[in-house]
């Protein structure tokens, strides 16, 4: 698989839009939290995706990088994640400090048929964001991150030195759609599920 099929998973929407340089990026709203490097490892207990199944190997490789950045707005609450120079809309929760973001592009799939017509995927990604000393309180480990709650620690804030998010860790879900034209092949959906892991590398500004 090459790069930009495994890319494929969160920069389809990027590329169809948008075509910007990473210097030149605006974030939207007035809180940057930082820029996150992500590994996302297949979970295969969730996937329903078949890795041999043609079309739908690229949904569920073993593994995969990627990184982004979320930003928020203070007054209005809204949040954002923007990968690649396009920002795609969030949410933001609290006190679960977790980050939501869902985004759908149009998907071609040969095996589907040419007559195919309205097939997309969907990705969601969801993540909670921690704490430098969150992070520290589990060993700088999501896989460490308890069941019944946060660790303990001081919640993600800016400070001096940039904003105190350090670790987030969550899921990728990447869901296909068939296409609802009588034509189409492809009648079911499938989902392919990810243990993402991310690490914030540096600060980033307006």
């Amino acid at each position: 698989m090459s790069v930009s099929q495994r890319r494929f998973l969160l920069s389809l929407p990027v590329l169809l839009l948008v075509a910007a340089c990473v210097s030149e990026t605006v974030y939207p709203g007035d809180v940057v939290i930082g820029l996150f490097n992500f590994h996302a490892q297949a979970d295969w207990a969730r996937t329903n995706c078949n890795p041999d199944g043609g079309d739908f190997s690229r949904l569920s490789d073993g593994g995969f990088d990627f990184a982004g950045t979320f930003s928020r707005d203070s007054v209005d609450g809204g949040a954002w994640f923007t990968v690649d120079g396009y920002s795609r809309a969030a949410t933001y929760e609290t006190p679960a400090q977790r980050y939501v973001s869902t985004e759908k592009a149009p998907a071609q799939v040969a095996s589907c048929g040419e007559d195919c017509k309205g097939s997309q995927i969907e990705e969601k990604l969801s993540v909670v964001v921690l704490s430098d000393s969150q992070d520290r309180a589990m060993g700088s480990r999501c896989v460490n991150l308890p069941d019944g709650g946060l660790p303990d620690g001081s919640v993600p804030a800016p400070t001096a030195n940039g904003y105190d998010a350090q670790r987030a860790c969550g899921t990728l879900t990447v869901t296909f759609l068939p296409g609802t034209s009588e034509n189409c092949k492809c009648k079911t959906s499938c989902t392919a599920v990810y243990g993402v892991e991310g690490e914030r590398r540096f600060n980033v500004g307006q």
